[in-house]
């Protein structure tokens, strides 16, 4: 009867430290949940959608390239010829102005003065490869 006592109070033992270790895993979790959502938040804190301007510049320097490239006076990057597409050229250079004109009471003088050049070389650039065609 004492044996069954003893045993009776081991496994009684048993449960509680099960209980016990079942809820520390419990608060581990919730933790780890915690700091997982913390860490999301700091990152999303310091993650900023950039602003629409610097987004079209960005736009405009690709826009830019492709501009260059149809005017035949650098090579295609990935197929590494020179290809010249004068009306791809003036859509691009186009839709380059066109950009510049929806932004630039926006643009800090940095950025409005080297697209307004850039624009310039672009159109220059055409016309002279215009006269060649």
């Amino acid at each position: 009867m004492k044996e069954n006592k003893n045993q009776t109070k081991n496994n009684k033992i048993e449960k509680d430290e099960e209980v016990k270790e079942e809820k520390a895993q419990k608060e581990e979790k919730e933790e780890t949940k915690e700091k997982t959502k913390e860490e999301e938040k700091k990152q999303e804190e310091h993650f900023k959608e950039p602003d629409l301007p610097v987004l079209f510049v960005w736009f405009i320097s690709m826009l830019n390239g492709k501009a260059w490239e149809y005017l035949g006076l650098i090579m295609n990057s990935e197929t590494k010829e020179i290809n010249k597409d004068l009306k791809k050229a003036k859509i691009a250079i186009d839709t380059v102005a066109f950009l510049y004109d929806q932004i630039k009471d926006d643009l800090n003088p940095e950025d409005f003065k080297r697209i307004e050049n850039l624009l310039a070389n672009l159109r220059m650039n055409y016309v002279e490869k215009l006269k060649e065609s």
